[in-house]
């Protein structure tokens, strides 16, 4: 995890993974090509490469999806 501002950025690899970002718990539920669905504090979250998805009070970009391994942003707003 690596941080600028505002905006971290993250990457999980394996579904055990975790992590913990502005009082929030992300984990990965499933990667199916440019797809990818998150564990959001126990609920799943869908969203595309390179497309922003409310979360919240956070926004979550997936950036990278290879394998069983997915790099996003998490911002707040």
């Amino acid at each position: 995890m690596s941080c600028s501002g505002d905006a971290f950025s993250v990457t999980l690899g394996g579904s055990d993974s975790r992590a913990y970002v502005l009082g929030t718990t992300f984990g990965i539920a499933a990667v199916d090509g440019d797809r990818v669905t998150l564990r959001v504090d126990g609920r799943e979250v869908r969203c595309e490469l390179g497309r922003g998805v409310p979360v919240g009070r956070l926004r979550v970009t997936c950036r990278v999806a290879a394998g069983d391994t997915v790099t996003f942003t998490v911002e707040r707003g």
